[in-house]
């Protein structure tokens, strides 16, 4: 007689939670839209290196709006994620999960904190109304060479979006409520995030996230159908 190992018998989630999976998958792929639209189109490139005047001021309006509502997509997505693993992941790997929830929406509210401030920044340097060219480019070239206000926010949000990202996979993992390549594809994504975080080559990187993020969000709305 053979001992066979014990599977882990599998918690769904309840359908009476299916409004707040309802909530998470339509804020994962509103905020996903919100934050590629930054990524691709943002003028200036790379929010990390600082846009210079130039690179700006032809486009402040465009800026503005894209830095300002791309962190609140960013920080809609962080929140829709949070919900959508919460809901999924009632069993094995619970805790973490939640403690990787509530970093994911802390790394949001910070990065929408600091993107609108670096829109509202740029905006004011670069209107010729409140500042002409010579002082416009003064303030940008200062607040480029003393940047801790801005760092202050996307740092700490940089280090939690890394923490929420390993914990949500592992957890993922553990529960088994989904297949393993959907988390390993969403801890890929967040890697592949970091490396290119803007324009066309950040948009194609951004992908393997995306894709893992609204599947995860998906599977949370289909396993609360009553």
């Amino acid at each position: 007689m053979t001992a066979t190992a014990e599977r882990p018998t599998l918690t769904l989630p309840s359908p009476r939670l299916r409004p707040f999976a309802t909530v998470a998958l339509v804020a994962v792929v509103v905020g996903q839209v919100m934050g590629l639209l930054l990524t691709l189109l943002a003028p200036g490139g790379d929010p990390s290196k600082g846009p210079s005047y130039d690179d700006v001021a032809d486009h402040r309006g465009v800026f503005w709006a894209l830095y300002s509502y791309g962190g609140v997509g960013i920080a809609v997505f962080t929140v829709g994620l949070a919900i959508a693993v919460c809901v999924l992941v009632q069993g094995r790997g619970a805790v973490l999960a939640r403690i990787g929830a509530v970093l994911a929406v802390l790394s949001g509210a910070l990065f929408a904190a600091g993107l609108a401030a670096i829109g509202a920044v740029y905006a004011y340097a670069t209107d010729p109304a409140a500042l002409n060219g010579t002082a416009g480019r003064g303030l940008v070239n200062y607040v480029k060479d003393h940047d801790g206000h801005f760092a202050a926010l996307m740092a700490p949000g940089a280090l939690a979006t890394i923490v929420a990202t390993i914990l949500i996979t592992v957890a993922l993992l553990r529960s088994r409520v989904l297949a393993w390549w959907i988390p390993a594809l969403f801890l890929v994504g967040g890697a592949l995030g970091f490396v290119f975080p803007s324009g066309p080559a950040g948009a194609v990187a951004g992908l393997p996230g995306a894709v893992s993020a609204i599947l995860i969000a998906a599977y949370a709305w289909r396993q609360t159908a009553a």
